[in-house]
């Protein structure tokens, strides 16, 4: 499950139906490789700076990639694509949960069930820096300092709170 980063004709003798992410004028080529029975899948994106994020699901079951503003998932088994979507902001953060698959870009909250359908989708009311589970909660940490709670099993927000010297304040 390892990226391993390749030069572009290597990238443009990969299958079209095994380029899991391919964007537009790309600059970065990589390849995600699955093993001798399900091969290597191609990932292309632009900038110099990001890098591509790779999660398993817990089950071991699901392959999650993301990269800029687009998030594709593969089921390990048969190397189908379960998803493959493009995202209205840059990819920050994914973290894989047992039942559920949690990503944050900069302005949204996205939470994807194991198989990757969408279980909820919510905008952001500032730009998200970090995304992380706290005692069974979603935490997402803003920019603003602010802190947003979310339930991980149906997605609603649940409180909110900012972070004064450290420490994690509620509000009312």
């Amino acid at each position: 499950m390892k990226i391993q980063i390749i030069n572009e004709v290597d990238f443009n003798q990969i299958d079209a139906s095994r380029q899991l992410i391919a964007a537009d004028y790309s600059r970065q080529f990589a390849i995600n490789d699955l093993g001798e029975t399900l091969g290597v899948y191609g990932i292309s994106w632009n900038s110099d700076l990001i890098k591509p994020m790779v999660k398993l699901s817990p089950d071991g079951q699901t392959i999650w990639v993301g990269v800029e503003q687009k998030v594709a998932a593969i089921c390990k088994e048969t190397g189908k694509f379960l998803l493959t979507l493009p995202l209205t902001s840059y990819l920050v953060q994914m973290l894989t949960l047992d039942k559920v698959t949690a990503v944050i870009t900069e302005e949204d909250f996205l939470l994807f069930n194991r198989r990757g359908s969408i279980r909820s989708n919510k905008a952001l009311p500032d730009t998200a820096i970090g995304l992380s589970l706290v005692e069974g909660d979603l935490v997402i940490k803003l920019l603003s300092g602010d802190c947003l709670t979310i339930n991980p099993e149906t997605g609603s927000f649940q409180k909110a709170g900012f972070i004064r010297n450290g420490i994690s304040v509620g509000l009312a």
